[in-house]
């Protein structure tokens, strides 16, 4: 008995051995929207990012039992450290493991001498209050980055070289002052448990490398990468997702791109996927990365973008022989699909449209679709994109009066508010995209602005006794412009021609930050476009700039859109092209668009042609003339915005920071 007991160990140590345990894919998303019992600090969106990367990560391949949530008044400090324990005692040696926080960050007043700027980075749980208080609160459930590190170092050690640890940290730790009411992850005043310290050492980080909240970890361990919302000396804002719900802008860029990836991708793709997301909404945020990106994400363990989009004939209908015009795909919000998508319908390995289909109704990862013929049970079907939009034409507002004592800023906030009813596309709300701020000036007048997201000041206009009708026009003009470039900075890389084509932006010195290429004035780059297609193509260069002016820099004035064309193989530089003097900080970005046909959108952006009421727009034309639309009658007013065929473009996006020197 003894010797058959020994045989099962030795027996059980070679199989061990020889078949190791099956990697898995472990996930802990901690989230907190409600901080009512955390004073000094405002609510948030973060359940929003619960179920958006839940999501997302499911669909590339994590269980959802090893999907774990500490969410709003359970994420105090003692239970955030509860969960990161049975983290570590639930991976195994080459797990794949993510880690989330979404909620508000603070600088605390460094306790060690490890911190250069004099101040550690902290997470804030829900039961952690802004504000130092002599008797009531000293910081000590501010979950400080040396106690997350600790942790994080723990599972590293435990996974080992093969597994991997991904951290994605959707709150900031400082930033500067702002008026716009735009939501943010943080604060921009230090938490001080002495409250005359001050820093030995100050740290300009406009000058200095930027330091990310996790630093310092050795090798040997599992590989880690961490993705952060923005720069260290940057607030983190919310953004909308398609329904105009707030949701952590880092939460989103992720569960939107890890859902876009193609096979063998590395985190350095998925990166600037994400970057671009965030960018597009918010033009001054710089996200970070940190760790080894070159890595294949997940190690490879993802279930990469579908090829083909397989339709789902999920729905009975007996009257017409189980045969139906309603059908599922698994493409969905995530992957810029609007109600109102058109899609066409082939049979699997066909090169025939067999029927044209619509979008009625999108969820996360899923749409459902009503097709104009009848579909067969028998037949499996592809579906195709066929005309995509970038969303509604839409933004949020909140008016912010400053002087609730004064009849004249009463008045504005009334005349406006009146003036801008009849227009579909603003409403009023408290998570705003643009702010219109009514202060008093030092000569006693009022001004109104137009703030955007990181209090960069769009226009602004002094009113005198009243805000009269043409101030009330000359707002509402400044508001459509912001939104236009909004929509066009917005307008996701993509349609059947883009993966002919590259774009690379390229300065004549090399950036030396690794997650954005940073400009200033008089610097000189150039912008290197590739057809590795089998056609000629016909290229536009739309030039958005960080204080929202635009216009399309190729063609020119001077020349006709069919003089732009790229051949298969060729590679065309265009530049030197100089950072003109007295560029506004932010970022600029630019719009590449193909296609097979010359188009010419100087006339709908630069608005230098009259065009013909009978002339055909392309599909893409339509889109930008439907934003540019300025006349009074009822479709200036309207939000919907024009499709665009897939199969008639192509778009990438390139661009960079500018920062005095």
């Amino acid at each position: 008995m003894k010797r058959i007991f020994i045989f099962l160990v030795v027996a059980l140590g070679f199989i061990a051995a020889v078949f190791p345990p099956t990697q898995r894919k472990v996930a802990l998303i901690i989230a907190i929207s409600d901080y009512s019992a955390a004073p000094g600090w405002r609510n948030l969106s973060s359940m929003n990012d619960v179920k958006y990367v839940k999501d997302a990560l499911m669909k590339v391949g994590f269980a959802a039992n090893d999907i774990d949530t500490l969410i709003n008044k359970d994420a105090t400090k003692a239970g955030m450290i509860k969960a990161l324990d049975d983290l570590y005692n639930k991976v195994q040696e080459g797990d794949i493991v993510y880690f989330q926080f979404s909620g508000h960050g603070q600088q605390i007043q460094d306790d060690n001498g490890d911190e250069l700027d004099g101040y550690d980075e902290a997470l804030i749980p829900s039961d952690a209050p802004a504000a130092w208080d002599p008797v009531a609160y000293k910081g000590e459930n501010h979950f400080r980055d040396d106690l997350l590190g600790e942790k994080l170092n723990k599972i590293r050690k435990k996974i080992g070289p093969k597994g991997s640890l991904v951290v994605l940290v959707d709150a900031c730790h400082s930033g500067t002052a702002t008026r716009d009411a735009g939501i943010k992850r943080g604060m921009e005043k230090p938490f001080l448990t002495d409250p005359s310290y001050k820093p030995n050492i100050r740290i300009d980080l406009n000058k200095q490398p930027e330091q990310g909240l996790l630093e310092g970890f050795t090798g040997g361990m599992g590989n880690m990468i961490v993705f952060s919302a923005s720069s260290p000396n940057q607030p983190n804002y919310e953004m909308k997702d398609n329904n105009n719900n707030g949701v952590g802008s880092l939460s989103y860029a992720f569960a939107k791109s890890i859902s876009e990836l193609p096979a063998e991708s590395s985190y350095r793709v998925l990166f600037h996927k994400m970057k671009a997301i965030i960018q597009g909404d918010i033009p001054n945020q710089i996200p970070m990365v940190e760790g080894d990106i070159d890595l294949e994400v997940f190690g490879g363990k993802y279930i990469p973008k579908p090829t083909i989009i397989a339709v789902d004939q999920k729905f009975n209908n007996a009257s017409n022989k189980f045969n139906d015009t309603t059908f599922v795909i698994s493409v969905g919000q995530l992957n810029n699909i609007y109600k109102g998508t058109t899609v066409k319908i082939y049979p699997v390995g066909s090169s025939e449209v067999y029927a044209e289909a619509v979008v009625t109704s999108v969820s996360t990862f899923q749409s459902i679709c009503r097709s104009n013929k009848p579909l067969k049970k028998s037949v499996a079907y592809e579906a195709k994109i066929d005309a995509a939009s970038a969303g509604d034409f839409s933004a949020e507002l909140l008016i912010q009066n400053n002087d609730k004592n004064s009849k004249i800023a009463n008045a504005a906030v009334a005349s406006f508010s009146s003036y801008i009813k009849p227009f579909q596309y603003l409403s009023i709300g408290n998570n705003p995209d643009f702010t219109v701020d009514i202060s008093k000036d030092d000569k006693g007048s009022y001004v109104v602005s137009l703030l955007g997201k990181g209090d960069d000041v769009r226009f602004s206009r002094t009113i005198k006794d009243s805000l009269t009708v043409d101030d009330c026009k000359y707002l509402l003009n400044g508001i459509k412009r912001n939104m236009r470039v909004k929509y066009l900075r917005n307008l996701p890389d993509g349609g059947a021609l883009a993966k002919d084509v590259t774009v690379e932006l390229v300065p004549k010195i090399p950036s030396s930050n690794p997650n954005e290429i940073i400009m200033s004035e008089h610097d000189v780059f150039e912008i290197r476009i590739t057809n590795k297609g089998k056609s000629d193509y016909y290229y536009t260069i739309i030039d958005i700039m960080p204080d929202n002016d635009m216009k399309v820099l190729l063609p020119d004035e001077t020349s006709e859109p069919q003089d732009f064309v790229i051949q298969p193989g060729q590679t065309i530089p265009i530049g030197e092209i100089e950072v003109d003097e007295g560029t506004p900080e932010g970022k600029e970005i630019f719009k590449i668009i193909v296609s097979k046909i010359p188009m010419d959108l100087r006339t709908v952006v630069n608005r230098t042609k009259t065009r013909s009421a009978n002339t055909q727009m392309k599909s893409m034309e339509s889109v930008i003339d439907d934003l540019f639309k300025d006349s009074n009658d009822q479709r200036a007013t309207r939000s919907s915005i024009s499709n665009m065929k897939v199969d008639e473009v192509g778009i990438l996006s390139c661009g960079f920071t500018i920062k005095k020197k």
